[in-house]
C-alpha cells in the first residue's frame, strides 16, 4: 500500500500541514474567506454546551433524590446526553489544538485548557504534541495515533457483526478503561515542549477543583454525572468517531486516506457534534474552524477530484457496515465496503 506521507523525523516543524503532497484543490482566497476566526463564536459554543450539562446533571440529580426508580432511565439518557457534550468539548479542545478557537493564540491555549482539556483531566497543548504529527503523516508508522492502535487488537478491521457489537459493548460498559486511560494519558504530561505558566495554572485549578468538591460534598454527583459518561458513553462515541476518520477505508487515494460522513441528528447529538464528521476536508484545510467546515465542503464538491474520489459515507451504521468487509478499490461519493486495517509500514 502506497503511502501519501513521506517520514517525519522528531526535528519536524511544530505544523499541521502534512509532509507528502495533498492537493489543495480551493482557491486561496476561498480558504482565506473560510478560516477567518470568530471568537465570540468559540464563546458561544463553551458556554452553550457546559450550560447543558450543568443542566441535565441538576436535573438528572434531582429526579433520582425524587424516585430512584423513575430515575434511573432518566439517568441512562443523561450519561448518553453528557457524554455526547464531553465528545463535543472534546472537539472544541481539538480546534483549540489547530489555534483554531480564538484569534490570540495565548487565550486560545489558556482558554481551551481551561475549559474544554482540564475537565477532561489532560492538557491540550499535550494533544497538540501529538496531534500535529497525525497531520503531517496520517495512517502511517509516523502517526502516533496509528502507531498506538496497532498495540490493540480491538481496532483490527474487517470484523463481524457480533465483533463490532461485542467491541461497542464492552466500550459502553466501561470494560475498556485501561484503553482509555493509556490513549489520555498521552495527553497528561508534556512530550517536548518546556513547562510555562499555563501549566502551573493547572495546577492551582486541580487543586482547587479538589478542594470546592471535599468542601461542599460533590463528589458523588461529579463520579455519576461526569465521570461515569467519559468511561462509557465517551468512549462509545470516540470509538465511532475513530474508525470513521481513519479506518475502514482503500486509501488508494490522498482524498480517501479518511472520509468524510454525513450524519443524522441524531448521530449529530451523541457522536459528531461541531461538524467533526467532515474530517477529509480538515484534513485538507485545517485552518477552515469547524462553524465554517460545512461550507468548506460544499465548495470542495464543486470540484472534479474530489467528487470522483474522495469517500464520503452516509451515516455511522454505513461506517459501521464498511466495518464487516475487506477493502474494495473504490472512490468518489459511494461509500466503499471495506474494511482492512492499513498496515504500518
Amino acid at each position: 500500500m502506497n503511502h501519501i506521507a513521506p517520514s517525519v523525523n522528531d526535528s519536524a516543524v511544530e505544523s499541521d500541514a502534512p509532509a507528502g503532497r495533498w492537493n489543495k484543490p480551493l482557491p486561496i482566497e476561498t480558504v482565506r474567506r473560510l478560516s477567518a476566526l470568530e471568537s465570540w463564536r468559540s464563546f458561544g459554543h463553551i458556554a452553550l454546551e457546559w450550560s447543558m450539562v450543568v443542566a441535565a446533571s441538576v436535573a438528572c440529580w434531582q429526579t433520582l433524590q425524587w424516585n430512584l426508580y423513575a430515575g434511573l432511565p432518566v439517568y441512562l439518557l443523561t450519561i448518553l446526553f453528557i457524554g455526547g457534550r464531553q465528545h463535543a468539548l472534546s472537539v472544541l479542545m481539538h480546534e483549540g489544538s489547530h489555534y483554531r478557537l480564538m484569534k490570540n493564540r495565548t487565550a486560545n491555549d489558556f482558554f481551551t485548557e481551561l475549559f474544554t482539556a482540564w475537565p477532561m483531566h489532560i492538557a491540550m497543548r499535550n494533544y497538540r504534541e501529538h496531534h500535529f504529527p497525525h497531520h503531517r503523516t496520517p495512517n502511517t508508522a509516523d502517526d502516533p495515533d496509528w502507531e498506538l492502535r496497532t498495540q490493540d487488537e480491538s481496532w483490527e478491521f474487517p470484523k463481524t457483526k457480533a465483533g463490532l457489537a461485542k467491541m461497542f459493548l464492552f466500550d459502553f460498559l466501561g470494560l475498556r478503561v485501561v484503553d482509555q486511560w493509556r490513549t489520555f494519558g498521552r495527553y497528561t504530561f508534556p512530550h517536548k515542549r518546556k513547562r510555562d505558566w499555563i501549566d502551573y495554572v493547572r495546577e492551582v485549578y486541580t487543586l482547587t477543583l479538589i478542594a470546592t468538591f471535599t468542601y461542599f460534598g460533590l463528589w458523588i454527583p461529579y463520579l455519576l454525572m461526569w465521570i461515569v459518561p467519559m468511561l462509557t458513553w465517551l468512549k462509545v462515541a470516540l470509538r465511532m468517531r475513530t474508525i470513521a476518520e481513519h479506518y475502514a477505508l482503500d486509501y488508494g487515494h490522498m482524498f480517501r486516506q479518511t472520509r468524510t460522513t454525513y450524519p443524522s441528528t441524531l448521530e449529530r447529538i451523541f457522536i459528531a457534534p461541531k461538524n467533526i464528521n467532515y474530517h477529509l476536508d480538515h484534513h485538507l484545510y485545517p485552518s477552515v474552524p469547524f462553524y465554517h467546515l460545512r461550507e468548506l465542503h460544499t465548495e470542495l464538491l464543486k470540484t472534479v477530484e474530489f467528487r470522483r474520489e474522495a469517500h464520503i459515507t452516509h451515516g455511522y451504521t454505513q461506517v459501521l457496515r464498511e466495518c464487516l468487509s475487506p477493502p474494495a478499490s473504490a472512490g468518489a461519493n459511494v461509500a466503499t465496503e471495506c474494511g482492512e486495517k492499513r498496515s504500518a509500514a
